[in-house]
């Protein structure tokens, strides 16, 4: 539906759902006074008519459309002379589901097919992987199927093709490839394994010892320490000798 037509029903639906009410009012509801009284108001009659009038408007259109407006079920694809060539909605819409289904990654959940004046059709496909795909690049390839293979049905009448893609039916996520050890450091079956103070090319080396260090010996002098305390201590003494 285009914008045109989508504010065109906006503005009957409002317009009638108010005429409604105004023409209601007098006559049903706790106003009916006063409603009474406010068609007696110029300004309020004249909007009254306004209203009235996109009612009526919309309501002859909507009638028109209905009397005149055929569904059309066949597509005329070829004339020759004054014979024609015919194809049902159904065989369009058919040739789609089976060009969508047809390698088994995808399943056409819905097909609209419409038909316009002179044979000009316009298909719309919603679409259902059934496990996850690069949707810009499927979509690509699968529009390409899909006009070719209306072609054959349609000839030259393929108007427009739409694709809605929707969630995938599966989830298959990418495989993430195992990191690669490096093996270039790892001894060979035949070396053997070196050990703590030992090196790879000296196998037959005894290990080197670490000897601890001896402990100091004792000098024999004695260490006083010395402190605010002990040169108290000490300075009492020499005043108790004087």
């Amino acid at each position: 539906m285009g914008i045109f037509k989508r504010l065109c029903l906006l503005v009957f639906g409002v317009a009638g759902l108010a005429a409604l009410a105004a023409l209601c009012l007098p006559w049903v509801g706790p106003w009916t006074v006063e409603a009474a009284s406010l068609i007696n108001e110029d300004w309020y009659f004249q909007i009254l008519q306004v209203l009235v009038l996109i009612t009526g408007v919309g309501l002859l259109v909507c009638l028109l459309r209905a009397l005149f407006t055929r569904n059309r079920k066949t597509v005329t694809v070829s004339r020759e002379g004054g014979d024609q060539i015919t194809v049902t909605r159904d065989a369009i819409a058919s040739q789609a589901r089976h060009v969508v289904e047809d390698d088994g990654r995808f399943v056409a959940k819905r097909v609209r097919v419409k038909a316009k004046k002179r044979g000009h059709v316009r298909v719309s496909v919603r679409i259902q992987p059934t496990r996850t795909v690069d949707v810009v690049a499927a979509g690509g390839e699968l529009h390409d199927r899909l006009v070719s293979g209306l072609m054959t049905v349609c000839g030259d009448n393929v108007d427009s093709v739409g694709i809605e893609f929707l969630e995938a039916d599966e989830y298959e996520g990418e495989e993430v490839e195992p990191l690669a050890t490096d093996t270039s450091f790892q001894p060979a079956a035949g070396d053997p394994t070196p050990t703590i103070g030992q090196e790879s090319g000296t196998s037959g080396e005894e290990p080197t010892q670490v000897r601890p260090e001896p402990a100091p010996e004792p000098t024999g002098e004695i260490v006083v320490p010395m402190g605010r305390a002990d040169r108290g201590g000490d300075e009492d003494g020499m005043g108790g000798e004087q």
